[in-house]
């Protein structure tokens, strides 16, 4: 699916003003819809947002609408990078279909439509020769397809953000008014949920990154509601909750093993979530969790949430308590410091076993070679990250980008 989130307002606005009123009056009357079946084509149009294959039920509902043999929603044209994207709905011939969809820029045979109105092949071409031609007889007839409605949805002077393809079989009437007048009255609500749903994606592959780099820094973070319940947690606060070491979840609650410090956990909590809900952002605090094992302490940091201008849903999460544990394995593979520092697969071993807190001594033994050979390792491995301490060498791997890359 295409993205522009700089024109993603314009593109809204755009959709919503597209038609008049009376466009809108006279395409409704043409379509031959009832105010509640043109409402819950709008619902499953809006809904559609949200399915893990979107817009699948709206299709199916499209499909029996048109009285159509196949429904496809383009979202993502391909290229030598990316497959096509497509949201299908038709009879049972995917093996038939699939060539069609592979190579769609080719065999489209609709190109430059005007933005968010539908467009009959017969506009553009007239049957005869449509008939005549190879790209029908070799792929379009096969799957009983003859006639088609089609729109591209998006902006004016920009590659659509997706493309609607109707078809319907020989056997069938071509399409009409009421067809053409059906789309037309969807198309506005189409342009903006595709653009809603391009929003959402943009939003899951940044919460993906940023989760993604917070495990691989073993960085445990609890997402708590207004009553301090957990809502969510990513896998690093999962494991270190599990080992109950100093810090648990109890019945949905965070709590501390010590009850002086788990009175002062509460009591951070009930002090973000109070800022939270006064629009105070940032507030910040700290402190630091006794491991009942003797462990070196967790590190706990507690803040509001970002509050929402727009939506205070009862689900929205009202604090977010950060835990580290110092002494957790930083998460980086031998290929990425082969990669990043151009060291040996042997000496990518043992900084692996030096970024865990290995010894000298440790890490010989565990690596099976002599003191000497780690030894000259090490002084390979300064020479490859331009440090001359073991301090330093562990800064550099630790806090460089090793554990993110």
């Amino acid at each position: 699916m295409q993205t522009r989130e700089a024109h993603a307002p314009d593109s809204i606005a755009t959709a919503l003003g597209a038609h008049q009123p009376a466009d809108c009056k006279a395409w409704f009357e043409s379509s031959g819809l009832q105010v509640p079946e043109f409402d819950l084509l709008v619902k499953l149009i809006y809904s559609g947002i949200l399915e893990p294959v979107p817009w699948t039920r709206f299709l199916d509902s499209l499909r029996e609408r048109f009285e159509a043999n196949y429904v496809a929603l383009i979202l993502r044209m391909p290229n030598a990078e990316r497959p096509l994207q497509v949201v299908y709905a038709g009879q049972s011939q995917p093996v038939l279909a699939a060539p069609v969809f592979t190579d769609f820029v080719a065999l489209d045979p609709f190109v430059n439509l005007p933005r968010n109105r539908m467009v009959t092949l017969e506009e553009l071409i007239d049957e005869q020769t449509w008939r005549a031609s190879s790209c029908y007889h070799e792929f379009y007839a096969p799957l009983d397809v003859r006639y088609h409605i089609a729109a591209d949805i998006g902006m004016e002077g920009l590659e659509p953000d997706c493309r609607l393809r109707i078809t319907r079989p020989s056997g069938a009437s071509r399409f009409g008014e009421r067809e053409r007048a059906l789309g037309n009255l969807l198309m506005p609500h189409l342009a903006i949920a595709v653009q809603l749903r391009a929003s959402l994606d943009i939003a899951e592959v940044e919460r993906h990154s940023y989760a993604g780099m917070l495990g691989r820094l073993s960085v445990g973070a609890v997402f708590l509601g207004r009553d301090g319940q957990i809502l969510k947690m990513n896998p690093a606060a999962s494991e270190i909750l599990a080992q109950r070491d100093g810090l648990s979840a109890s019945h949905g609650i965070l709590t501390a093993a010590f009850p002086g410090e788990n009175r002062e956990l509460r009591r951070l909590i009930e002090q973000a979530v109070s800022a939270g809900g006064d629009g105070i952002p940032g507030v910040l605090s700290g402190m630091s969790i006794s491991r009942t094992s003797g462990r070196a302490n967790l590190g706990i940091a507690v803040r509001a949430a970002p509050p929402t201008e727009w939506s205070e849903s009862s689900s929205r999460p009202a604090a977010l308590v950060i835990i580290r544990d110092p002494q957790a394995r930083v998460l980086a593979s031998h290929e990425q410091l082969k990669r990043l520092y151009g060291l040996t697969a042997a000496e990518a071993n043992l900084a692996m076993h030096l970024m865990r807190g290995s010894t000298v001594e440790a890490a010989a033994q565990s690596l099976q070679v002599s003191r000497n050979t780690v030894r000259c390792q090490i002084r390979a491995i300064f020479a490859k990250t331009g440090v001359t301490r073991q301090t330093d060498l562990l800064r550099v791997l630790l806090g460089g980008i090793a554990p993110l890359a």
